[in-house]
């Protein structure tokens, strides 16, 4: 059995906690009890001496000559091992032979038990007294009859009371030890059943294999549902993670293989040609191929690695500055070839990763400039919103009609745009990289041929 297990240490938390319980229920009865048994011992001897003084008065002539001698029986002790009802079979009680008295006239002793050989030194004060004599402990009483000098004492040995304590101990702790061993199997069994369904979740977890990810559903009880729940997310982020895999390399696969095959094409051209003409054709192609390559496996893991990121590094940046920055990374061809128009007041700023700031807007650039024919202009404009938002707006005329619902797919490009240069995954990563920031990114395409990208972030309040 392991010691770090719920069943073990629930079983000795409360086991302890049941013994500690019992014991300290049996040492407070057993107090109670010895308290009770001294008032009524006590209540015995008071009573004896009242009784034999009683006797006493009804014997105004009681003089004897001699000390008058009660026989007490000598009975062995039994200890436990006789009932009550067998006891009461003997003419007496081995107790007896624990109880004494006297009567004292003066300094004489008019009468007394059998058993006072080792009676304690009277004591000519009325009330109890605890006397040791002879190593025999007694509890005495003196009782003084009237004003007369006539004394009667009374006096039980100590051990009697000792061994009745012994008995009510033992018969405290006998029910403690008795109960341990069954109440443990019990609270064992009650423990398992209990947690029965934590190991039939268990059990499912255990069972599952890596293509099946499949939701737990499981009747649990209230403190289990949380740890289902959890485990149900947890199944779910890894069933879209492996979708995510799956989608990314079926996307690269379909992407790389027509680059691919045209550059094996012209490396096959390359090697059978001798024409120095169609070795530079060639040669052109195949460089123009391996760029567009490269391009495309860099989108591609850029993509991978925004989609791996669930929190960001943030900083304030000023809005003007990040669209300038970002507008300083574009190809100077891009740059020139439209007119960039900016209307963004000084006072807004944005909270968020610069660096992945500056790539979403610089793939939102790098569109409007390729796909705007020359000298048009990129409107670039920025507000507050009532709600507290940035909304960045960036708007061109395109050649041809686009529908907006599909444009931010991947690998999605216009057929009229099949010439220019690009892998349809620039506005996947604008995508994310806003969604990591709390934004939002929305297209619009009018039947003029404007496209309009808007942006809305939230803005920094520190």
């Amino acid at each position: 059995m392991q010691i770090n297990s719920i069943k073990v240490w629930l079983l000795l938390v409360i086991n302890i906690i049941i013994v500690s319980s019992l014991s300290f229920t049996a040492f407070i009865s057993y107090q109670d009890a010895m308290h009770e048994l001294d008032e009524i011992y006590d209540a015995q001897l008071a009573r004896n001496a009242r009784l034999i003084g009683a006797m006493l008065d009804t014997l105004p002539a009681f003089s004897p000559d001699q000390t008058l001698t009660v026989s007490v029986p000598e009975l062995a002790d039994t200890g436990e091992n006789l009932t009550s009802a067998q006891e009461r079979l003997f003419a007496g009680h081995k107790y007896e032979s624990k109880l004494a008295f006297q009567v004292w006239q003066g300094s004489r002793l008019l009468m007394a038990s059998e058993n006072t050989g080792h009676f304690p030194s009277p004591k000519a004060a009325s009330g109890y007294h605890e006397i040791t004599e002879n190593g025999v402990h007694w509890i005495s009483f003196s009782l003084q009859q009237g004003q007369s000098d006539l004394w009667v004492y009374t006096a039980q040995r100590e051990d009697v009371r000792q061994e009745m304590s012994e008995h009510i101990a033992r018969a405290q702790i006998r029910p403690i030890l008795l109960l341990i061993l069954p109440l443990s199997v019990l609270i064992y069994v009650v423990v398992k059943i209990i947690l029965r369904p934590l190991n039939r979740l268990q059990q499912m977890v255990a069972a599952k294999k890596a293509d099946q990810l499949s939701e737990i559903h499981l009747k649990q009880p209230v403190e289990l549902q949380p740890i289902q729940h959890a485990i149900n997310q947890l199944i779910s982020r890894v069933k879209q993670y492996i979708n995510q895999e799956k989608r990314f390399v079926a996307d690269a696969a379909h992407e790389l293989r027509t680059p691919l095959s045209i550059l094996q094409l012209h490396a096959q051209n390359l090697q059978n040609t001798t024409e120095p003409s169609e070795i530079n054709e060639a040669a052109v192609a195949i460089v123009a191929g391996s760029k567009r390559m490269t391009h495309l496996v860099n989108q591609l893991l850029t993509i991978s690695r925004l989609e791996r990121v669930q929190d960001i590094h943030r900083a304030v940046t000023p809005l003007t500055q990040l669209v300038q920055d970002s507008l300083s990374q574009l190809p100077l061809k891009l740059l020139e070839k439209v007119l960039w128009h900016t209307e963004i007041p000084a006072q807004l700023t944005v909270s968020g990763d610069q660096v992945l700031l500056q790539a979403a807007l610089r793939n939102i650039f790098d569109n409007a400039s390729k796909y705007s024919a020359g000298n048009d202009t990129v409107l670039i404009t920025a507000l507050l919103l009532p709600a507290g938002n940035i909304n960045l707006t960036i708007q061109n005329r395109s050649a041809v009609h686009i529908d907006p619902a599909r444009m931010g797919n991947r690998f999605f490009r216009h057929q009229g745009h099949q010439h220019i240069e690009g892998s349809g995954l620039g506005l996947s990563i604008v995508q994310r990289i806003i969604e990591l920031h709390g934004g939002t990114v929305h297209f619009a395409c009018s039947s003029s041929g404007d496209i309009t990208v808007t942006i809305q972030l939230p803005q920094d309040n520190t």
